[in-house]
């Protein structure tokens, strides 16, 4: 044991004032006794009025004695040296991954971590500090810098397991940018493993890994995909030994659910068996997919999270084209050829009051505010940009875009073309000579795209770059559906809405219910709340209509499914093992001394007060 502030010893010298109270002499009133019998105790009474007599047993003055000792060392902070894993500046990184939900250890892998966080924050030595990261696809500091004990708990306790991956990069970022002033730094990684294998940065200090875990009992649905009339699903089994399962393919609609198919899987370890279904309807539908024990144990694995995915079927709804022109057959015979087009024409330039999801004017500008996205061929000098003389494009040039995918120019020739001064909310995708022929971009809370050469001026109406180019940009503007509900999505990755046009509020439902609400307030917008594994139902409201679409969240990440505890961690050329208690750190008792102190007063309080009362009744 040693004493962190000996100087506190000096206090002891508070005991003389407490001996010399009960030494010193007592003055007391003369007293007449009527009975010398009484002679006796008055002796006592002069003998105690003697002063500095010789001290007798008394043990009020014990345990006044006792209170104060045990206070003088509580104040001198006495310690036990106690091995720890770290001491110093320690910097927590506590994993908070989908695998950390795995139930192989009680309750769960989190809250096992969550433990020995709490085993660090409670021997944390005098003097240290500590820095606790949350990791997962967002890694946040929890508490930084912290030596208060009852903070770094609270902090813990707010943490929460996510349903995603970890990014490990981000999260040592933050633990490099804690560590930077601080002169001994020891992180420690709190984690079943799952770290990539190459692209960390280095961490400062020492680094330190604690393993949580103690099985790899684990399938999971690790594919589904609709394609053409065709739904694949895939199960991969990521344990040590063969498995059997139940794999059931269930169509869910609005009223009920029809189940497609079902079959029994036998897996070996470590492999993979797949299953393909034919036929599948068109329409708006969701197709889960899900494991289970073939014994009807409902327990399969010790990671359910995985054990059940999603695919969603959606229509692609028409998209309404209104073509405002004098004549141009090249652009109505176009229109008419595309796929999901529904055309409209309009030779007077008037605009109809109905709604369009897009306007396509052939030399000519808008008078009015319309609600769709704008394609303008060979426009007039109008607000949006400044159109200037007519020039005769030389060398032409496609940038590398994705509106410019797949179009071959190099045989394409334009006679004349307005010059144009690229505004700058437009990315320029075909220049000739240094100036723009073909530009997109957003303005004003829509989508834009304009060529800046009459198409009768030019063969690219007889080109393969025409209708490439022309669905290109089409579909930029108005793309089949709000969303890619085909595309697969993983926990945390973001969604892009192109809400239709009158749609005043878009609502989405989370799988667990929770509703987030967007505004339609640009051409496109971001959905990033998409933490819950599951199906979302995306709800576009406008004054008239409300229709729904749909999409899915699968978790779909091997690093995740393969729940095999890490034996070690490989960071650049280092090669971390479990961690054991290899440093010395100081446990502090002054709680516990002061705590006794407390228990002495209220002993002391209760023998006082049994003596007065005595001697009342006396």
């Amino acid at each position: 044991m040693q004493l962190l502030a000996p100087a506190g010893l000096a206090l002891l010298v508070l005991a003389i004032p407490i001996l010399l109270l009960y030494m010193l002499k007592l003055r007391r009133k003369p007293v007449q006794v009527s009975s010398t019998l009484l002679w006796e105790r008055l002796l006592r009474d002069q003998q105690a009025n003697t002063p500095w007599q010789k001290l007798k047993r008394n043990l009020l003055l014990f345990l006044q004695l006792l209170i104060l000792a045990t206070l003088v060392f509580a104040v001198a902070r006495p310690a036990l040296p106690t091995p720890v894993v770290a001491s110093g500046t320690v910097i927590v990184l506590l994993d908070a991954s989908a695998s950390m939900n795995a139930t192989d250890v009680s309750p769960t892998r989190f809250e096992a971590a969550r433990r020995s966080v709490g085993t660090l924050i409670n021997s944390l030595p005098g003097g240290s500090q500590m820095t606790l990261i949350l990791v997962g696809n967002s890694p946040q500091t929890l508490i930084a810098a912290e030596s208060d004990k009852a903070r770094l708990r609270s902090a813990l306790a707010a943490a929460q397991p996510t349903q995603s991956g970890a990014d490990w990069q981000s999260a040592f970022t933050l633990a490099a940018a804690a560590a930077r002033s601080a002169p001994e730094v020891t992180t420690v990684i709190i984690s079943d493993g799952g770290l990539p294998a190459e692209g960390l940065p280095a961490l400062p200090g020492q680094a330190r890994y604690i393993p949580i875990g103690a099985s790899d009992d684990n399938l999971a649905v690790s594919a589904l995909a609709l394609r053409g009339g065709q739904l694949f699903a895939e199960v991969t089994n990521y344990s040590a030994a063969p498995r059997s399962v139940l794999l059931s393919i269930t169509e869910i609609l609005a009223q009920d659910n029809t189940l497609r198919d079902a079959r029994q899987l036998e897996i070996p370890p470590g492999e993979s068996r797949s299953l393909t279904l034919e036929t599948i309807p068109a329409g708006g539908r969701i197709y889960q997919a899900r494991i289970s024990n073939p014994q009807g144990d409902s327990v399969l694995d010790a990671f359910p999270l995985d054990d059940t995915a999603f695919a969603i079927n959606q229509d692609a709804a028409a998209r309404r084209v209104l073509l405002v022109s004098k004549g141009n057959l090249y652009l109505e015979q176009l229109l008419a050829a595309l796929p999901g087009i529904q055309p409209f024409r309009s030779l007077t330039g008037e605009i109809p009051p109905d709604s369009f999801d897009l306007y396509l004017f052939d030399g000519a500008y808008p008078t009015q505010t319309l609600p769709g996205s704008l394609l303008l061929v060979s426009p007039p000098p109008n607000p949006l940009f400044v159109v200037g003389s007519p020039f005769q494009p030389a060398e032409m040039r496609v940038r590398e875009h994705p509106l410019t995918r797949y179009v071959d120019w190099s045989n394409v020739h334009i006679l004349q073309a307005s010059s144009v001064t690229l505004p700058a909310w437009a990315d320029l995708l075909i220049e000739a000579d240094g100036r723009p022929l073909v530009f997109a971009g957003e303005s004003g809370g829509r989508r834009v795209a304009v060529l800046t050469f009459d198409l009768r001026q030019s063969d690219l109406p007889l080109q393969v770059a025409y209708p490439i180019l022309f669905s290109n940009l089409i579909n930029y503007l108005v793309p089949p559906a709000a969303f890619d509900a085909s595309q697969a999505l993983r926990p945390g990755d973001s969604l892009t809405l192109v809400p239709p046009p009158g749609v005043e509020r878009i609502v989405v439902a989370a799988p667990s219910g929770n509703l987030y609400t967007l505004l339609p307030s640009s051409a496109s917008l971001a959905f990033t709340n998409t933490e819950e594994i599951g199906y979302y139902a995306v709800n576009f409201l406008s004054k008239d209509t409300t229709r729904a679409e749909y999409f899915a969240v699968n978790l779909f990440d091997p690093s995740e499914s393969n729940i095999r505890p890490a034996e070690t961690l490989r960071i650049g050329q280092t090669a971390l093992n479990p961690a054991t208690a290899e440093q010395t750190g100081l446990r502090e008792l002054w709680p516990w001394l002061a705590a006794l102190a407390l228990l002495v007063l209220l002993i002391e309080w209760l023998v006082y007060h049994r003596r007065q009362f005595s001697v009342i009744s006396n």
